[in-house]
Order: structure tokens, then C-alpha cells, then sequence
């Protein structure tokens, strides 16, 4: 018995270091993406070094970057999609469009929501890229149509644009809602101006967007 008691603390020991150590690997890891984000220019070197730097934290689980630790309570101020996201949009063109697509593809049945939120941000950068790509994908349309709901809330400007976590984030004071059924049309092609001499080209897409948006802000009433 005492011996089977000292294997098993041995083993549990390790357990916890190695978990600590993963932690702080991925920490560092994660500081890079930060650099990256942070370069004036993203080249496709710079892209490809983030999805593997991001698929690696996903399925590490390590999906939130963790600024300290306390009672056992993580404290987070960066999300990876969100931090992912914002490479490939400022990367943008096609080949940001197309590492974003990849990254939606990778956390296919995530149900967290900046996903969405990130892709319609992306779609406001390059409306036709997106379409082109994304093409009657009823997924990927879905996911677009639940970005503009969420990031057009408060109008074509969204006052909180620059913020991760939203959905989890109570505003106190905050601006009033704007979106609804009646102007959902007139923000969609606010916030997209290039869609309304565009609009024969991509008029399905367009029509579907803005109609399953007007369903769920009816469902929201």
C-alpha cells in the first residue's frame, strides 16, 4: 500500500506540472499572434504561422489568452478567434478571407459567437470576396446574418466594435438599440454601401441576408 500511494502521488504531481507548463507554452504562443496582429503589413508567411499557431491553441483548448489566475478564477482579455480574426482582416484580400473560411471550417459546431461576429466584421472589409467564396453556403450565410443582427445592434457604427467578449458584457448607460425589422434593409446597405450597385450581382445572397435578419429581430420582439 505505501508504495502504490508514492506512485500515485509522483504521477500526480506531474500531471500538474506538465499542465502548467502547457499553460505557459501556450501563453507564449499566444503573444506571438499578438505580434503579428500588431505588424503594419501581414504577409502570407505571417498568416500561415498564425493558423498553426491558432490550430494548435484550439486543440489545446487554450482559446482565451489567461492574464492571471486567482482563486482559482482565470482572468481573459483576448479571445483567439477574435485575435485570429482581426490577423486575417487586416491581412485581408483573398488569402485573409480564405484562412478565416478555414478557421470557421476547424471549429465547425463551436457554438461561440464571435465566429459569426468576426466573419460579418470580415464581410464589411471585403463584401465581394466573402460572397464569392461563401456562395449560397446556408451555414456560412447564417453565420453572416447573425453578425450583422449582433455588430449592427446599434446602427452602421458599432460603438463597441473594438471589444471582445461582447456577448458576455453588460454596458451599463449603454446606447440605445437601433436595429429593427422596419430599418434593417436601410443599415444592412448603410453599413455596406458597395452592396447597392453590387446588388444584382449578389442579389440572392443579399435578399437572404437581410430577410433571415428581419425574422430573427422579429423573433426578438
Amino acid at each position: 500500500m505505501p508504495k502504490i500511494t508514492f506512485i500515485f502521488i509522483i504521477i500526480s504531481y506531474l500531471t500538474v506540472n506538465l499542465f502548467g507548463q502547457q499553460c505557459d507554452s501556450c501563453k507564449k504562443e499566444f503573444d506571438i499572434l499578438f505580434v503579428i496582429k500588431e505588424k503594419p503589413k501581414i504577409s502570407q508567411t505571417d498568416l500561415e504561422n498564425s493558423w498553426q499557431i491558432t490550430q494548435k491553441l484550439y486543440d489545446l483548448g487554450y482559446t482565451d489568452y489567461i492574464d492571471s489566475v486567482a482563486n482559482r478564477t482565470s482572468f481573459v482579455s483576448h479571445s483567439l478567434t477574435r485575435t485570429f480574426s482581426d490577423i486575417c482582416i487586416k491581412a485581408g484580400g483573398n488569402l485573409g478571407v480564405d484562412y478565416y473560411l478555414s478557421y470557421l471550417l476547424f471549429t465547425n459546431g463551436s457554438a461561440e459567437e464571435e465566429r459569426s461576429f468576426a466573419l460579418e466584421r470580415l464581410f464589411v472589409k471585403f463584401p465581394e470576396i466573402v460572397l464569392e467564396k461563401i456562395g449560397n453556403d446556408y451555414d456560412l450565410l447564417n453565420d453572416l446574418t447573425w453578425g450583422f443582427v449582433n455588430n449592427r445592434y446599434y446602427g452602421a457604427v458599432n460603438p463597441f466594435e473594438n471589444d471582445d467578449y461582447t456577448t458576455m458584457t453588460l454596458y451599463e448607460n449603454g446606447p440605445k438599440p437601433i436595429l429593427n425589422k422596419d430599418n434593417c434593409k436601410s443599415i444592412f446597405f448603410e453599413t455596406n454601401p458597395s452592396m447597392r450597385t453590387k446588388y444584382n450581382d449578389y442579389k440572392y445572397q443579399i435578399d437572404y441576408i437581410i430577410n433571415t435578419a428581419i425574422e430573427n429581430l422579429n423573433e426578438k420582439e
